[in-house]
């Protein structure tokens, strides 16, 4: 998400810093403004206030380290790489004669391990997962940084992301690959777990109003805000998923249902869930303008045009 996010604020005239733990010429997803950012090769363990004097804005993409594979499989390496980061952001933050506010773009589905509830930006954290349970620690640690120290902090709760750019380890896109390459078979951890899925163009169109209030003069410093769903907010099965990327792509491969990962089940059923969006969609006046078949159609199209920059 964070390299579409940099790309939509150069194009409406922000001037941008990316810090990122990957050298510059790795940094393939930012290639097209480059020359119009400012780059900074540094993990946010090792930000100082340098890198934050007159800055606004600070939105958090998780830039300690990627979670995936180890933060669903090592609890240590998820705590560490989960919590320190955004610790040490927000004590430069709090140090700062002008604070920016800083915005916390948080999980959705490795929130909440329910069956049949509905859920809205009031209901609490209830993971299942030591990944979940990270990010919940780092949603009350913000919290805690604005109540204690004043730290204008945002959590924005996001769907599960997809989209042009996308990791190669999310499932839409991995199985996208899969079928674009031919493969004949692909394993489908979790097929009868729901999930919420939200096109990056419906999430970037999110923040392009966030951050025009936000430079207004609004103040949304300790809300916990949803930007999660698609048109029509339909909450899918992986396997639902998986059969439409197959229909689109009309490729010819076997979904092999495998094992539930930590958290997708509780109390012998799969997670599942419905949403209630009416708090942030009425604040903000946003609504997912794209259906998951129509993003996903478009997805799909992308990583055709794109599909060298993989490897599976």
């Amino acid at each position: 998400m964070g390299s579409s996010l940099a790309e939509m604020l150069v194009g409406k005239g922000f001037r941008v810093t990316c810090l990122d733990y990957v050298r510059a010429e790795e940094a393939w997803r930012l290639y097209s403004i480059m020359d119009r950012v400012k780059y900074i090769w540094k993990s946010s363990l090792d930000i100082t206030k340098n890198e934050l004097r007159d800055v606004d804005i600070v939105i958090d993409c998780g830039i300690g380290v990627a979670d995936r594979p180890l933060g669903t499989l090592s609890p240590f390496h998820a705590t560490i790489n989960n919590i320190t980061p955004p610790l040490r952001l927000l004590e430069v933050v709090r140090h700062l004669k002008k604070r920016p506010v800083v915005i916390y773009p948080s999980s959705f589905n490795s929130l909440y391990g329910h069956v049949n509830k509905t859920l809205n930006e009031s209901t609490a954290p209830s993971p299942t997962s030591i990944y979940g349970w990270t990010k919940a620690c780092v949603e009350l640690l913000y919290m805690t940084y604005y109540r204690a120290f004043n730290v204008p902090t945002i959590v924005v709760r996001t769907g599960s992301t997809f989209g042009p750019k996308g990791r190669s380890d999310e499932l839409p896109h991995k199985l996208i690959l899969y079928c674009i390459k031919g493969r004949n078979y692909f394993y489908l951890r979790s097929p009868r777990a729901k999930r919420l899925w939200t096109f990056i163009e419906d999430i970037l169109a999110f923040y392009d109003i966030l951050l025009n209030k936000i430079c207004s003069g609004e103040d949304f410093a300790g809300m916990i805000l949803h930007v999660a769903g698609n048109k029509g907010d339909r909450i899918i099965t992986n396997m639902e998923l998986a059969k439409m990327i197959v229909e689109i792509t009309g490729a010819k491969i076997t979904i092999v249902e495998g094992e539930y990962e930590p958290g997708e089940i509780v109390d012998g059923n799969p997670v599942n869930f419905k949403i209630d969006p009416s708090f942030t969609r009425s604040l903000l006046n946003w609504h997912p303008k794209y259906t998951l078949d129509e993003a996903l159609k478009i997805t799909v199209e992308w990583f055709k045009k794109n599909i060298s920059r993989y490897s599976i």
